[in-house]
């Protein structure tokens, strides 16, 4: 029950993330906006997936290649949105506090492989590394319009390995799972990081 209401929130969430950012880029025509657009549809698709196999099944995919695929494109895009916002008047500055990032996701997929799928764990760290790192550079550029971008995605990023850590120390379905809440609490995140985005392309039209 608490896992069908941890996805139909997080469903409903990214449908109308998906068909907000699908309207300003159809509107804006803006290479932005599009990124945005694929970041919550490819993340909307994963979630659907997993919450359709859940339905049908009764249970949650053991391998689950499509949902993954799908989350993988979501951070490639998401890291790309925030490499194609770099401030072109912000004077370029070493951030060597950003290595800090593919340390701390290398060290927890080390953790995950000892619970199988390999490969898998290995591309979730590349890409989610990519994700972090960028988002470290943009606030140590002192990019001030993205910032509460590059906040919440670092937000993100924190809440999704600490749902995957979770997902290996506790695995029954009860109410009293910290994994659902946390999944919720990412949908919540998500939601706000779509507000966050949305002023501060507005503010780059503006500026």
């Amino acid at each position: 029950m608490i896992e069908s209401i941890d996805n139909y929130i997080q469903l409903a969430i990214l449908g109308i993330c998906s068909g907000a950012t699908f309207y300003k880029a159809i509107t804006k025509q803006r290479r932005s906006w599009v990124l945005v657009t694929l970041f919550y549809v490819a993340f909307f698709f994963g979630s659907l997936y997993w919450e359709l196999f859940y339905m049908f099944k009764g249970d949650t995919p053991a391998k689950f290649y499509v949902a993954e695929f799908s989350w993988y494109v979501s951070y490639m895009f998401l890291f790309l949105f925030l490499k194609y916002q770099k401030d072109p008047d912000t004077p370029a500055t070493r951030c060597r506090i950003k290595w800090l990032i593919p340390v701390f996701a290398g060290g927890l997929s080390i953790y995950y492989i000892t619970f199988g799928q390999i490969v898998s764990n290995i591309i979730s760290a590349i890409l989610m590394s990519l994700v972090g790192m960028e988002a470290v550079k943009g606030l140590a550029s002192g990019n001030r319009r993205m910032k509460r971008v590059y906040i919440v995605t670092l937000i993100f990023f924190f809440l999704e390995y600490l749902l995957w850590t979770s997902s290996c120390l506790f695995e029954d379905g009860s109410v009293l799972n910290p994994y659902y809440y946390i999944d919720i609490l990412i949908s919540i995140v998500l939601f706000v990081l779509l507000l966050y985005a949305q002023k501060a392309l507005r503010d780059e039209v503006t500026e």
